[in-house]
């Protein structure tokens, strides 16, 4: 028996049923993800608000990023993102520019599934 016929009678069928099963594994961790929608909370400062960045950190590694700009003479309004994290644990880091400045603000956030989950910002941004 060849190198060659070794490879392709014993080892090609092993190594392909191994590929299945990672697939076959990676879609269902899929299934598993906590989905939940992201609110974010301005509080009085929401006229101010002109943009606003945030990043979603799961696991220690960047997951998820939202932006969102005010149109010029506008107020930013409702600012929301869905998102399906493989952990129901997370970290926010948002950027908020205020016109003159800049405020940035770090959350840890716990979802379940299907949850709405409401970051109140408005403590932070309304301090100097």
């Amino acid at each position: 028996m060849s190198t060659y016929d070794l490879v392709r009678r014993r080892i090609a069928p092993i190594a392909f049923f191994v590929a299945i099963a990672l697939i076959a594994r990676d879609s269902c961790n899929k299934e598993q993800r906590s989905h939940a929608t992201i609110v974010l909370e301005f509080g009085a400062a929401e006229a101010s608000v002109q943009a606003v960045d945030a990043e979603l950190w799961v696991g220690g590694r960047p997951y998820g990023n939202f932006h969102r700009v005010a149109l010029a003479g506008h107020r930013i309004g409702t600012t929301q993102f869905d998102t399906a994290m493989p952990e129901p644990d997370g970290e926010l880091r948002i950027d908020v520019d205020l016109g003159a400045t800049h405020k940035q603000v770090v959350r840890r956030i716990h979802v379940e599934d299907g949850a709405t989950v409401r970051v109140a910002l408005g403590g932070e941004l309304a301090s100097p």
